[in-house]
């Protein structure tokens, strides 16, 4: 009995059916599932000192300048933040030593450039800026109110987004780069109005760290604040006045 030339033998056709199915299995395959939050989260905790260390600062002090851009480093505005967690709060904008914009959190009071803020939009907006400037402890401290937004892609990382609410129409994202722990990306959202801080240039302060760079994305155009010196101070030395 004769050879047929060119039909494939019993070897040939199994080789293409477990190389079909190989290719079949690679196209269905999926990535890994996203970790638990809570390895996130301590991921992201112990990256910045630690739960204990990030609960236990009474007061920060931040100094730095605003830049747009445009404006020459000697002509830039100062900037100028404190905090006594949770919830007093003074950000300043000085600009030849004249404060142009002034925002400060005092409890459930919230007031700009001297006048209090009785809308509830400017007042959240107000809160949650407060609790953007230093997130991991805000993190921390409403860690069992969280919401687990899933994972998303963000310039090749697997970033798990974390929801830190005032309410269904204030609230604050973490994006959390899951296999560091590292906290990329911060976007407050109030009543349709979205702002997005990146952060980067991280620096320890004893021993916890923080941005001394953050990108803004705002209506208005981007800006940069540029971070000159983090002080951690005792709850005391922070005096938040108001009229």
């Amino acid at each position: 009995m004769g050879i047929l030339l060119g039909v494939p033998g019993p070897a040939a056709f199994a080789a293409r059916a477990e190389s079909s199915s190989a290719t079949r299995a690679h196209r269905t395959r999926r990535p890994p599932p996203p970790p638990p939050l809570s390895q996130v989260l301590a991921r992201t905790f112990r990256f910045y000192g630690g739960v204990e260390a990030l609960l236990g600062v009474e007061g920060l002090r931040l100094e730095g300048s605003i830049a747009d851009g445009t404006t020459a480093p000697r002509e830039r505005p100062r900037l100028e933040r404190l905090l006594r967690p949770p919830d007093r709060y003074r950000s300043a904008v000085s600009l030849g030593g004249i404060e142009r914009e002034t925002l400060i959190l005092d409890g459930g009071r919230a007031f700009r450039d001297g006048n209090e803020v009785t809308g509830l939009v400017r007042a959240d907006q107000i809160r949650l800026e407060a609790a953007r400037f230093f997130l991991p402890a805000a993190l921390a401290r409403g860690r069992e109110a969280l919401v687990d937004r899933g994972e998303t892609r963000r310039a090749g990382r697997r970033v798990r987004l974390v929801e830190l609410a005032l309410h269904d129409r204030a609230t604050l994202t973490a994006e959390i780069d899951s296999s560091s722990g590292r906290i990329l990306r911060a976007v407050t959202r109030v009543a349709g109005r979205e702002t997005a801080v990146s952060f980067r240039r991280f620096r320890p302060v004893e021993g916890i760290l923080f941005p001394f760079a953050e990108d803004l994305e705002l209506r208005e155009g981007k800006r940069t604040i540029l971070v000159e010196k983090v002080d951690l101070v005792r709850a005391d030395a922070i005096a938040i006045q108001h009229p």
